[in-house]
């Protein structure tokens, strides 16, 4: 039974503050003046709040530093030539003193009770290495009511996920569950410092990736016995942008299939998942062709088509390829 509830009871209560000051928060911020100011006052008003933020100017060109800097202890703000978001977390990472690491990317926006249910996820599963919860969009570009946990294929409900009494639900074999759908953005986060270690951090070459942070999610995932515990409840806010890769659906599949065939070629992919992984790449790049193709990104659209195997080219998808290199001759 889980002993979330415990928390808040007397006996229990030295025990709860304890906890509270073995977490650091991790942001970097590239140009995020405009948005940064809020992200850190939700972080600092949180009903639990965090032992340490640690802020990494990403090589900004606008007041970020200033803003950072502006709040004062727990907040530390350390500036560094431009990297990528990832190499950024990496070296924020480097400089925490705390087991577990939260992150938070510069824009988005944490419910006041956010690491409250992130302490009482690991209390009711203290064999957590990796825990992440649902969120809401907003922003001009957004659906107020649209929750990550929405898009799920309802198969991939039923197969991985069994939400207990607290909105809580260990996923069951993470790595093949991610690589089907992943439920785990950035600044839902939470993980072992020490896990983290042993799994490599997040890596420079993939930090301008598209979905960097999707490519760390999965490597972390594909180690042995490590527990992923989820929060289908929200507690943060992702900020939708005109520039967001997420608008470009595209985009997003061809970035899922480069990061899956690198797993491969590095031997990343546990054995028993070989086929399914290759499966799922090659689903990947089929999609971001059809996608590609709908969204009159007609170059992009005859360039992966040569990736796709001879079992993927359909009668249709010869058709559009077709249809593709005679608007891009024309345009």
């Amino acid at each position: 039974m889980c002993r979330g509830t415990a928390l808040y009871t007397h006996n229990r209560l030295e025990a709860y503050q304890e906890a509270m000051t073995s977490l650091s928060v991790i942001i970097p911020a590239y140009n995020s003046a405009d948005f940064l100011g809020a992200t850190l006052t939700a972080i600092l008003g949180q009903s639990t709040p965090p032992s340490e933020v640690i802020v990494v100017d990403d090589g900004s060109t606008d007041e970020t530093q200033d803003i950072a800097a502006s709040f004062g202890s727990p907040v530390r703000c350390y500036r560094v030539e431009n990297g990528g978001q990832g190499k950024a977390r990496a070296f924020a990472i480097g400089h925490t003193t705390c087991e577990w690491v939260a992150l938070c990317d510069s824009d988005d926006i944490w419910n006041e009770n956010h690491l409250e249910r992130r302490w009482m996820l690991i209390d009711c599963y203290p064999d957590a290495d990796f825990s992440y919860s649902d969120f809401r969009s907003f922003g001009p570009n957004a659906d107020p009511n649209h929750t990550l946990l929405q898009e799920a294929p309802a198969e991939w409900l039923e197969q991985w996920v069994n939400i207990d009494e607290h909105n809580f639900y260990p996923l069951k074999q993470p790595y093949p569950a991610i690589l089907r759908f992943n439920p785990a953005y950035p600044s839902g986060m939470v993980f072992r410092r020490s896990t983290y270690l042993k799994m490599g951090g997040f890596r420079e070459k993939y930090s301008r990736w598209i979905a960097e942070d999707s490519e760390f999610t999965r490597r972390f995932s594909s180690l042995a016995d490590v527990t992923f515990i989820g929060d289908s409840q929200q507690t943060w806010n992702y900020r939708r942008h005109p520039s967001n890769y997420s608008l470009i659906q595209w985009r997003n599949f061809e970035a899922k299939a480069t990061i899956l065939q690198e797993h491969l070629d590095l031997g990343v992919v546990p054995v028993e998942f070989l086929q399914l992984t290759q499966n799922e790449l090659e689903r990947s790049r089929s999609l971001a062709f059809d996608q590609a193709f709908w969204g009159k990104a007609y170059d992009d659209a005859n360039r992966m088509y040569h990736l796709l195997p001879r079992h993927s080219r359909s009668i249709k998808r010869r058709l559009r390829y077709m249809i593709a290199r005679l608007k891009s001759k024309a345009a």
